[in-house]
């Protein structure tokens, strides 16, 4: 009497073998799991001998003890050991049982496969899959039941490839977020295409098993019913080397549906004859982001004969290169998120700024979260993730000591197979709870209680981010959501990564805006490439960074005509292109130039040069730009042939008006053109010996041919070149094409503007000259070299006597204030009270620096590499600043030009404070805030201001290094505002006319004034002196918290920044101010204005 019981099946092949270490295999039926009508067959002393079993399908199944008779079975056998054989209803799961083999039918071998029936098994299963597949969607029952079916971004997804194949050959990229089903829409589109041959490269071991035995079975298709019973399942070929040869690669391929493998194989191949390209019909990419640019492209060029489709969850390669192909689908993680294919994710922040007591903080935190979810009945594990083994290994002592009762497991790619194994088992057991891996558990690892990711180092690739968060965020039955732990104090990561890893944010918000606004940018830049429909392009657009530059002509055309420019270039000389942007009005060409080589009468011998050709009309203005990696001409040619030929380049005196707007202006370079000296017809003229040539250029016959420099335009530093044949240039290089237009428009509006004189703008044009003595004028400020600015400051290191200290404890301060003699300046070090004194004397037409005290200074910006600072300052001069408004770098002046010399300061931004209660000869506060001092008077000033106005931190950088002596920031909605103070005793007890009291204080405000552009470096300059003084048991916090430090630090990229200047000194009377203090003050607000457009005060005495 047949009883029926609950169990399962092991899975039955057609096909399994291996060529080498190669495996090929053909399912025939997967694993049968459900309700099974088992019958047993007794012998005569009533002792089971067999059992006859019906699954679900209808098929009767014999199953034995091992080692008994089945030469009479006539259905499929199945043996399982004595021990092991079935006798009451838990004994029936059998798929999972070791030993239980098939005894009948067997699989035919894959190495003993003669060739024609290896065709014919891989032509019937295409064959088999005509009419077999259903667009059957998931779609919730009147019961609130889903019936089972693809997702809407599986849907989604096919629909678009479908139609991308319909109309292009090009390679195309779906962007999915982890978990919304990639690999059965790979699967979907196998059958639903009916493709011959498949190659899925993966980018690891691990996804080649894991994608390989999806194929095999075809996932959820055939249970969901999307693929009809009739379709065979696909031949799959693992490829976990390289073949021997290209005979074995052969037989191998020649079975195979679907071959699975890694890049590096699949790359190895090609030197085995390069089976694959021959073969493959189609090419899935899993995770596309992983391939590196560079082995795409030599991917791509060899399989250029296949149709290639990338699978990807972000657009962004691991290499911060972008994936080539067009997206044609793109599923936002807000969908994902809203539609349920991702649990919620909690953020845990843990605050701990001593990197000595991060990772304990982040473990502690991580066992709390596991505690809480068990307690709530969560099955829940805990992976801790670092960046190196010696990490790992550290951090699997704490998580020991601090949490033995969960086992932690350590797991990295040094042990052996046979560790992570056992590693893998303990978590799948729970006999352990908590693993501590290096970049382990990647891409496809799904095991659901994964649940809480705790951060040891931060992701700082968008691409890892995702991937990382996405595998933790899974969706499976009974599994609570998820909690990812980071030390928000650690801010040492990728812009984009702040807001995700911010403290009191909502992760799930912020994971959706970075995943969303990163996709957008790749998107943007997507579009504007996509605009350039030509089919099959040569070279990857993405991948074109042309320099801001360009030739302008004026045009009279109504439309341009872009298709005619393929006159210009003979089909040898075209090597990609023409491409265009038809709503863009933008072309792009690649040319191909061969020309004799330079060195000797070879003919057969040529130098290939290789030039982009960028081209946009602006319908607007009416301008054509030319971009060219070919600066040998003005391509006169391409612009008559796509604009007519009314065409005109706009060159001579008009293309300067290019240069109006740089404030400050500083000319670099000049080259003159001689008109009437025909023994020299060009000079070039550089540094210092600009001023004379300019000059002379104004009142002789001369004409500037060309100039570069560098300035200020909309409060941020610039450079800027243009030449009187008609080019313009910057330094800068555009990333995306349509900054580069968006360039071009900005320069076409001032060429277009016949308001502007030229003649104006080189009036205001900075005019450096060498001096053979120091200006007659008093020094109020000393700055290091620009190029030292410009480094990571905890990275340069001064050795000053026996003491290294960091640049950021350090100041450059005018010690003398004379209007003649040497330039007196000194290395200042409050930490260990270190003055050392310099000169710099200019003699011979050149600076020399001497050190006039008797300790010591080095300087390294190289690890362990140090050298004197008297050598350091001879290569990299300091810049001094002057109370006219000069600055001198080396023997090198820049003197402002005579209409900025004399701007009056208006009385009305000196404000006369009361400083009754303070000693106006005390400056500083100290650590004991002392009451009288004038820096407390500031402090307790803006601790004053009204709620509505209160900032948010007021901070003490008081001392050597300073950025002022008061810093006081406040966000209101997307605006930073940074206020500097910088506070200065009077040299007498009561306030005057005293041009001395200003010196320092305005030297300190125009120093100060670069910080505008220099944010981030001034906030996290701010958290370090904090967390110094902090070890010293005190704080430069007045108001708010290093918190609030971290937090404004965190939103800076979301922030514009605005700066506000003030300088406090009570020693000034306003009502018996002086014109020599007017001057000083007007000078010094004219520089702050000029250059980051920084609005000046004066804090004075009534």
């Amino acid at each position: 009497m047949a009883q029926r019981f609950e169990g399962s099946l092991p899975e039955r092949f057609h096909l399994s073998g291996s060529i080498g270490r190669n495996v090929i295999q053909q399912l025939q039926v997967g694993a049968i799991r459900g309700g099974l009508e088992v019958e047993a067959e007794t012998d005569a002393r009533g002792r089971v001998v067999a059992f006859d079993v019906v699954v679900p399908s209808g098929e009767r199944i014999r199953v034995l003890p091992n080692g008994a008779n089945a030469e009479e079975a006539n259905t499929p056998v199945l043996v399982t050991p004595k021990s092991g054989f079935p006798h009451d209803e838990a004994g029936w799961d059998l798929a999972s049982r070791r030993g239980v083999r098939w005894l009948s039918p067997l699989p035919q071998a894959a190495d003993l496969v003669d060739a024609e029936a290896a065709r014919q098994r891989r032509d019937a299963a295409v064959l088999s899959w005509r009419d077999q597949f259903a667009f059957r969607e998931e779609e919730a029952q009147a019961d609130g039941v889903m019936s089972p079916g693809l997702r809407g971004p599986q849907i989604g997804a096919l629909h678009a490839v479908l139609a991308h194949w319909k109309v292009s050959e090009d390679p195309a990229t779906v962007v999915m977020p982890t978990g919304t089903g990639k690999t059965e829409t790979m699967l979907a589109l196998l059958v639903a295409q009916r493709i011959p041959r498949l190659l899925v490269v993966v980018p690891s071991d691990a996804l080649r098993g894991q994608i390989g035995r999806k194929f095999l079975t075809l996932g959820w298709l055939k249970q969901f019913r999307i693929v009809g019973e009739a379709a065979h399942l696909p031949v799959v070929g693992m490829l976990t080397e390289t073949p021997r040869s290209r005979e074995e690669a052969d037989r191998i391929l020649m079975q195979c549906n679907v071959v699975v493998t890694t890049m590096a194989i699949a790359n190895g191949m090609s030197l085995r004859g390069d089976a694959l390209t021959s073969w493959a019909s189609h090419v899935f990419i899993d995770e596309a982001h992983h391939v590196a640019a560079r082995t795409w492209d030599a991917f791509k060029a060899r399989m250029a004969t296949a149709r290639i489709l990338q699978f990807t969850a972000t657009p962004f390669r691991q290499d911060g290169k972008l994936v080539d192909g067009k997206i044609i689908f793109n599923y936002p993680l807000r969908r994902a998120q809203a539609e349920g294919y991702f649990r919620a994710v909690t953020f845990r922040a843990v605050k701990e700024f001593d990197p000595r007591r991060a990772d304990a903080a982040i473990c502690a935190a991580a066992i709390e979260v596991l505690d809480r979810d068990r307690s709530a009945g969560h099955d829940h594990l805990v992976m801790a993730r670092t960046d190196s083994v010696p990490a790992a290994e550290r951090l699997h002592a704490i998580y020991q000591q601090m949490a033995p009762e969960h086992r932690p497991v350590l797991m990295h790619s040094r042990q052996c197979a046979g560790a992570r194994q056992a590693g893998l088992a303990a978590l799948h057991s729970r006999a352990s709870r908590i693993v501590i891996c290096v970049d382990m558990l990647g891409e496809g690892f799904d095991l659901p209680a994964l649940k809480i990711a705790a951060l040891h180092d931060m992701h700082k690739s968008l691409a890892i981010t995702l991937q990382f968060t996405g595998r933790f965020t899974r969706s499976a039955h009974g599994i609570g959501d998820a909690t990812v732990i980071a030390n928000v104090a650690d801010a040492n990561v990728e812009q984009k990564l702040q807001d995700l890893y911010a403290e009191d944010a909502d992760w799930n918000e912020l994971l959706r805006k970075l995943s969303e606004g990163a996709t957008r940018r790749e998107v943007r830049r997507s579009d504007f490439v996509d605009g350039f429909r030509e089919a099959n392009p040569v070279i990857s657009l993405q991948n074109i960074f042309p320099k801001m530059s360009a030739v302008v002509f004026k045009t009279e055309c109504v439309a341009w005509q872009p298709d005619a420019i393929v006159e210009k270039f003979p089909a040898g000389r075209l090597y990609a292109g023409p491409y265009i942007n038809r709503e863009a009005r933008t072309l792009i060409v690649v040319a191909r130039d061969q020309l004799p080589v330079p060195w000797g009468d070879i003919r057969d011998l040529k130098e290939t040069f290789w030039h982009l050709y960028l081209l946009h009309w602006d319908a607007d203005s009416g301008l054509l730009f030319i971009n060219s990696s070919d600066n040998s001409s003005v391509h006169e040619d391409l612009a008559m042939v796509v604009a007519g030929d009314t065409a005109r380049l706009i060159r001579g005196e008009i293309i300067f008006r290019s240069m109006h707007g740089l404030n400050r202006f500083v000319i670099m370079s000049l080259g003159l053109r001689h008109l009437l000296n025909r023994n020299i017809q060009f000079s070039m003229h550089n540094g210092a010996d600009v001023g004379q040539a300019l000059a002379t250029a104004m009142r002789e016959n001369k004409a500037k041919s060309n100039l570069f420099g560098k300035g200020f335009e909309h409060g941020e530093p610039v450079t800027f070149g243009c030449s009187q044949k008609g080019r313009v240039w910057s330094h800068r290089i555009a990333y995306d094409l349509s900054d580069w237009v968006d360039w071009c428009h900005g320069v076409g509006a001032k060429l277009n503007d016949a308001t502007i004189a030229t003649e104006d703008v080189f009036r205001n044009v900075v005019i450096p000259r060498e001096v053979a003595a120091r200006p007659e004028s008093v020094a109020i400020a000393v700055e290091w070299h620009p190029e030292l600015l410009a480094r990571q400051h905890e990275r340069v290191l001064l050795q000053v006597g026996q003491h290294e200290v960091s640049l950021y404890d350090v100041s450059l301060m005018i010690s003398s204030h004379e209007l003649a003699g040497p330039v007196r300046f000194a290395v200042v070090v409050d930490e260990i009270n270190a003055v050392v004194e310099y000169e710099i004397r200019i003699a011979d037409g050149r600076a020399a620096f001497v050190r006039v005290s008797s300790t010591e200074v080095s300087i390294s910006t190289r690890r362990g590499v140090y050298r004197s600072l008297v050598e350091w300052f001879a290569e990299n001069p300091p810049t001094v600043y002057f109370a006219d408004g000069a600055l001198m770098v080396g023997n090198e002046l820049f003197p402002l030009p005579d209409a900025h010399r004399r701007v009056p300061f208006p009385l009305e931004r000196i404000l006369a404070w009361d400083w009754a209660g303070t000693n106006i000869r005390m400056e500083s506060q100290r650590d004991e805030r002392r009451p009288a001092s004038i820096q407390r008077k500031v402090i307790l000033a803006l601790l004053a201001e009204p709620a509505a106005t209160r900032f948010d931190v007021v901070f003490d950088d008081d001392g050597s290094g300073e950025i002022a002596d008061v810093v006081a920031l406040r966000v209101t909605g997307h605006t930073l505002l940074v206020r500097l103070y910088h506070c200065k005793f009077s040299s007498e007890d009561a306030a005057g006319a005293r041009v001395k009291d200003l010196y320092e204080v305005c030297g300190q405000a125009q120093r100060s004034v670069s910080w505008k552009g220099m944010a981030a470096r001034m906030l996290d300059r701010m958290r370090r002196r904090e967390v110094e003084r902090n070890q010293q048991g005190s704080t430069r916090l007045d108001w708010g918290e290093l918190a609030t430090l971290h937090d404004i630090a965190r939103r800076l990229n979301t922030l514009s920044v605005d700066l506000e200047v003030f300088a406090v000194q009570p020693g000034v009377s306003k009502q018996a101010v002086s014109q020599s203090q007017l001057a000083l003050l007007g000078v010094t607000e004219n520089y702050l204005r000029e250059t980051y457009d920084a609005p000046f005060w004066l804090i004075a005495h009534p």
